[in-house]
């Protein structure tokens, strides 16, 4: 009786040892922390996180209020040539109910040319005061890595821009390669 209940104990340590082992990811994230300096927008950045897998890039964006009607737009760069400075491709939309998003290549921080014709989304979430940008590899040449900037635009009285960069103005994350 002895035996057997130490091979019962024993047994069930070694398997919730296991199923405690840490799996891999099937991605890999980085959140980018970011200061509430904006008080005069509602749609101020919180947080940007970034998410590189094999089939995609994910990017989701955490706002103060994010809230149907606003003047805001967000820019999402993503950055895919370690040799050349500054982003290759952007995600511009609106942040209100209603706009529309479109993906394009950029020359010095500017779309460039006509919107790309490849699978990418946006789905604004405003309970949760959240945007969530995906741009599918394919779109972006298959990169070995990644990094994105953020840049949230609202003209709050009509007349004058707010501006919020995460993590800072034309600055990027750390350079994510997928998992």
């Amino acid at each position: 009786m002895q035996r057997t209940m130490t091979r019962f104990v024993t047994g069930l340590a070694a398997g919730l040892a296991l199923a405690l082992v840490p799996v891999a990811a099937d991605a890999t994230t980085q959140t980018l922390q970011d200061a509430a300096e904006t008080p005069e927008s509602r749609t101020d950045v919180l947080s940007t996180t970034v998410r590189h897998s094999e089939s995609q890039v994910v990017v989701r964006v955490r706002f103060a209020d994010l809230r149907r009607r606003n003047d805001a737009g967000l820019s999402a760069y993503v950055d895919v040539d370690r040799g050349r400075r500054g982003p290759e491709y952007v995600l511009n939309t609106g942040l209100s109910s209603g706009t529309d998003y479109q993906l394009a290549e950029v020359r010095r921080w500017r779309a460039s040319g006509a919107p790309l014709q490849c699978e990418h989304s946006v789905r604004l979430r405003w309970f949760k005061d959240v945007a969530v940008l995906r741009v599918s590899r394919d779109c972006l040449d298959d990169p070995s890595s990644v990094r994105v900037s953020v840049l949230m635009t609202d003209v709050y009285d009509g007349v004058n821009a707010v501006v919020d960069w995460s993590p800072a103005t034309r600055r990027f994350g750390t350079w994510l390669a997928p998992s």
